[in-house]
């Protein structure tokens, strides 16, 4: 009887089942034949669909007996439809028509960004970035929302935040900066190998989920990409480089890249004068082995060294206006002498299960190891410039004078360990990413530092004695800027995140993609205070106070983007999320050294509205891309900006906001030359609670900023090409030591500079062809730069000195002059 029941409800299944029926293919590129990522496919009238993977395959199941429309759109090309029936397994190959308006693949790949917070920066242009530091950075720098004043720095702010808001990932992995270094004298260079870097991806704000916990932007490099086996050798009078690629078979792909930096020569062009020691070597290399199809292995190495030294002998400032006009003449002894070692080492495994799951993990560590020396006296002598001349020489009165003794001796090292796991499911409509973290710090640091200022026979702060008091004695001078600690600090992050993406077509009338997600992040940190010089003596450590419980931190973000299907290629965008970041060992640092307990993690609150329009002008494509942002930061941690040295001040509970407009045009003035144009409207506030000065101006609080990174040539002189990048930003709010804040603070000089480069493909010309020993060279390229064109005279900060009278006057320090550059390139 149970076995005729078996076969009755058997019999009865297929008239209660609905056929179910499973398309699956390839879309790829009808011009270039690439496949395509990311292509939204789905069944009209139903809510089937899903999207093609980075392969361009695609699986989609269709439950009906009936024909179905399916319809096959992607951004930048003309959408496809299909009437058809599927009854088991059917395959289907499609290839999509670019939009009249796509010119090329590059133009391609940048639609694929469009619908995302990233901007993709081709990698061609790091070979016309101009300036002293060249690289990724300068090119940064001319995007909008992106501000610098110091050419000598690869550090930014974005929006208004602090130069510790931003996230740099070298494939996947994040990677973090010295913290000790206060100028971009010490930088040197950037870590980022411009010759290694394959793909760019850049976000000032609005970024989604499967990116980290920092409050401003995130920097996305990738490596190692290159199977082209090739020799690049440069050389300049700021350094030399040499970069090999290449590939054994199908399996292994590999790129090694060393450098050697120099700044001596450009700070050659600053007031100060003496002796400059300035050297800065990297060796990095990465290497991709696939030992089967499924499977990739990335292997990553950074080896870093950093000097710098100087023994200062003079330096003259003239400064003021046409009423009063200053000259500080200052003498020095001493030296200084500061070393940063960086070593990171990182394994990635990704590894495709099926055509539906992805998995990527890596483990990464990396030391920082940091130290700063200098004792410096300078003494100096303060006039004010008459107009008449004295014995051939402008008339001087002398106003003050004094001496600084500057003493330090300071060693920060930071170890960083990381592991992590992230997984993409391709589901209906789009995806899923998830992924888990941790994360492990391990800081020490000892501060020695001082400052005694002796003015006109004084020291300064001074303690004037009682005239007849019997408690008169000789007393200690009182030193300016003491700093005494031996710090611990061990932090713990888990984190996790998880994010949907949908991607799918309202009938014919618009393309949307959503993305939302959330991240979780649990940190806990741990500081204790050290007894000893040796690090290896457990019993000079004292117990570890725990700074704050485990806290966790939840930061929700979504996007969604939109593309009617208009005449005109416009696309809109609105993002809205959380961003906290939790405190790293500077943010827990108070001015004197010792560590602030209870620190909050700063949290921001966002919200982007974006729009890029694709246009013809002058009969060539452009694109005018306009944001409009606004945060708001609670638990806000206030600092002080002096160069690059950023001084918190964690007691302080503050809120602040940024908002702001931004616009960028950019396009080919030139056939395959890309230049563009950007224009930044900020403001920038912070509310320190309890202080009763309401909203005031942050450090970073920039009005205005202009940028152009231009490309040219002539069409009848083919082998020769320009560029040329400016920058314009308006002042900077600055502090008066010694004097309280005020709603209207005194402001830097706007900072202007050009960089001009010019570039000649030798290889053009048939005489130089025809050398033997150009026999194996690919192209060899001449390139005479001009730093500072119309050697405009920025600031970077001030150096406060008093009169006899006491009152202060700041004098400014200026950046680099003028400087010519010559550079050689060869291509094997």
């Amino acid at each position: 009887m149970r076995k005729a029941a078996y076969i009755l409800i058997a019999m009865m299944l297929p008239l209660c089942t609905v056929a179910q029926g499973v398309l699956s293919g390839t879309v790829s590129d009808k011009v270039s034949g690439a496949r395509l990522e990311f292509v939204n496919i789905g069944v009209m009238g139903s809510t089937s669909g899903t999207a093609t993977d980075a392969g361009g395959h695609y699986r989609l199941a269709i439950a009906s007996d009936d024909s179905v429309t399916v319809r096959f759109s992607f951004t930048g090309y003309e959408p496809q439809e299909y009437r058809l029936r599927v009854r088991g397994e059917r395959t289907l190959d499609v290839r999509l028509a670019p939009r009249s308006r796509v010119l090329d693949q590059v133009e391609v790949r940048e639609e694929r960004s469009r619908q995302t917070a990233f901007e993709h920066i081709s990698v061609e242009k790091l070979n016309d970035a101009v300036g002293p530091s060249g690289g990724v950075e300068s090119l940064l720098k001319t995007l909008p929302d992106v501000s610098s004043n110091n050419e000598l720095s690869s550090q930014y702010s974005v929006r208004g935040g602090s130069f510790d808001e931003n996230m740099v990932y070298i494939n996947g992995v994040e990677l973090f900066r010295p913290m000790l270094i206060r100028s971009g004298q010490q930088e040197g260079m950037s870590i980022i190998n411009p010759d290694m870097v394959d793909y760019i991806l850049f976000s000032p704000g609005g970024f989604d989920a499967t990116y980290g916990d920092r409050l401003s932007s995130a920097l996305d490099i990738t490596y190692g990409r290159q199977r082209e086996r090739g020799l690049k050798l440069s050389a300049s009078l700021l350094g030399a480089s040499a970069t090999l690629t290449g590939s054994r078979g199908d399996k292994l792909t590999y790129a090694v890249g060393a450098r050697h930096h120099s700044n001596s020569y450009v700070l050659g062009s600053m007031d100060t004068r003496g002796d400059y020691t300035t050297k800065y070597t990297d060796v990095q290399a990465v290497a991709s082995y696939r030992p089967t199809e499924r499977t990739q292995i990335d292997v990553l190495g950074i080896w870093t060294r950093n000097v710098y030294g100087l023994v200062p002998e003079s330096m003259t400032t003239s400064f003021g206006g046409l009423q009063q006009y200053m000259e500080l003449d200052v003498y020095f002894d001493g030296m200084e002498q500061d070393r940063y070692h960086t070593l990171h080492g990182a394994v990635i495994v990704h590894h495709r299960i099926n055509d539906d799951w992805k998995l990527l993990g890596s483990v990464s560590a990396q030391r920082i190891v940091e130290s700063e020396r200098y004792d410096v006296q300078s003494q100096y002598w303060l006039y004010e410039l008459g107009m008449g001349e004295v014995a051939g020489e402008t008339e001087r009165f002398d106003r003050g004078v004094g001496t600084f003794l500057e003493h330090a001796s300071n060693r920060l090292r930071t170890n960083i360990f990381a592991a992590e796991l992230r997984a993409t499911r391709h589901a209906r409509l789009g995806q899923w990413d998830m992924g888990i973290k941790v994360q492990g710090e391990f800081i020490t640091d000892h501060l020695r530092e001082w400052r005694l200022v002796d003015s006109a026979g004084y020291a300064i702060p001074f303690a004037p004695q009682v005239p007849g008091d019997s408690a008169n004695v000789p007393h200690a001078p009182i030193l300016q800027n003491f700093i005494n600690a031996d710090n611990i600090l061990q932090g713990r992050h888990a984190t996790l995140f998880v994010q949907r993406e949908l991607n799918f077509s309202l009938h014919g009338k618009a393309d949307l993609k959503v993305l939302v997600g959330a991240r979780g992040h649990l940190y806990s940190s741990e500081f204790g205070v050290r007894r000893a010089e040796n690090e290896a003596d457990a019993s000079a450590v004292s117990p570890l106070s725990t700074l704050r419980s485990p806290l966790f931190l939840f930061s929700p973000r979504m996007s969604v983007s939109c593309k009617p299907e208009w005449k005109e290629d416009i696309l809109f965008r609105l993002a809205a999320g959380v961003y906290s970041q939790p405190p790293f060992y500077r943010e827990y640092r108070r001015p004197d050294g010792s560590l602030a307990e209870g620190l909050k993690s700063q949290k921001s609150y966002q919200a982007v509205a974006s729009a890029d329009w694709n246009l013809l002008i002058w009969e060539k494509p452009f694109k005018l891309t306009a944001d409009v942002y606004y945060k708001y930061i609670t638990d806000l941690i206030p600092y002080t900006v002096d160069n690059l040295r950023l001084l918190y001040h964690p007691d302080q509970d503050a809120v602040g906001y940024a908002a702001g407009v931004s616009l960028r045009l950019n396009g080919e003035f030139v056939k395959g030359m890309e230049s563009w144009a950007s224009l930044s409207l900020m403001r920038a506030r912070e509310d320190i609670l309890g202080d009763t000065l309401g909203w005031l101006p942050r450090p970073t609080d920039q009005l205005v900023s202009f940028k152009v990174f231009l490309q040219d040539n002539i069409p009848q002189i083919p082998w020769w090409k320009m560029s040329l990048s400016m920058l314009y930003g308006s002042p900077l709010p600055i502090e008066t030591p010694g004097y309280p804040r005020t709603d209207s603070p005194l402001r830097m000089k706007s900072y202007f500079r050009v960089d001009w480069g010019n570039t000649v493909e030798l290889t053009r010309f048939d005489a130089i062809r025809q050398w033997k020993m150009l026999k194996h060279v690919k192209e060899v390229l001449l390139g005479v730069e001009v730093f500072n064109l119309f050697n405009y005279r920025n600031v970077i900060s001030y150096l406060w000195v008093s009169d006899y009278e006491g009152h202060p006057f700041r004098v400014p320090n200026y950046l680099t002059a003028r400087q010519l550059n010559v550079r050689l390139t060869v291509t094997l």
